[in-house]
């Protein structure tokens, strides 16, 4: 497991409370890694893969948004 570099945030899922974490590669000159964690559990992604997932994300959230009508003032 990486060092850590800094702590992105918390996430609350399902009533479950997460940090996400930037860390080191494991391996030198490797890419850097983001883990999603908590006591019990820990995901862990190059940090290319979480940025591409949270886009994902992010969008779909805009797309329900528009398709449900809420009005997004920000």
């Amino acid at each position: 497991m990486g060092e850590k570099i800094k702590k992105l945030g918390d996430i609350n899922i399902k009533g479950e409370n997460y940090e996400i974490e930037l860390n080191h590669s494991t391996f030198s000159n490797g890419k850097r890694e983001i883990h999603i964690q908590n006591e019990s559990f820990r995901m862990a992604f190059p940090e290319s893969e979480y940025l591409k997932m949270s886009a994902c994300i992010l969008h779909a959230r805009k797309q329900l948004e528009i398709i449900k009508g809420f009005n997004n003032n920000k």
